[in-house]
């Protein structure tokens, strides 16, 4: 598999805000395939609950439905957690604490794909394919 697989806060923030990423950093995410992780769609639903992140409505009716629509709109494939990618997680070194970013991090590093993110300590991962904006 290759592509790119976003990150919740770069998710969020092409869902949210659009505009707010430059022509150039979505020329270079629509070359590849685009990839959404259900860790994305887990760390939204429990933000969402603490009251910590604020949807849009379809969200409180039908998360589910309302996070398909996301990943059609964002042209993305929504990335299964499997057990290989925790297999991995098990393996990680604890560089980052968040466990929603090295979810992510497993499933980049296992299914090959470039993660696009704003956390610059991802870059502190050996073998890392980064795409940060």
């Amino acid at each position: 598999m290759s592509g790119h697989l976003l990150d919740t806060n770069v998710a969020l923030r092409l869902m949210l805000q659009s505009g707010t990423i430059g022509d150039d950093e979505k020329l270079n995410l629509a070359r590849d395939g685009r990839y959404i992780s259900q860790v994305c769609a887990i760390e939204m639903a429990i933000k969402h609950g603490l009251g910590k992140l604020d949807l849009p409505p379809t969200f409180r009716t039908d998360f589910a439905r309302a996070f398909r629509a996301v990943a059609e709109d964002l042209e993305a494939d929504i990335l299964q957690i499997e057990l290989r990618h925790i297999d991995r997680l098990s393996r990680l070194p604890l560089i980052h604490r968040d466990p929603f970013d090295r979810l992510l991090i497993c499933q980049s590093l296992e299914d090959d794909l470039t993660l696009v993110t704003r956390d610059r300590v991802f870059a502190a991962y050996p073998g890392l394919s980064l795409s940060q904006i």
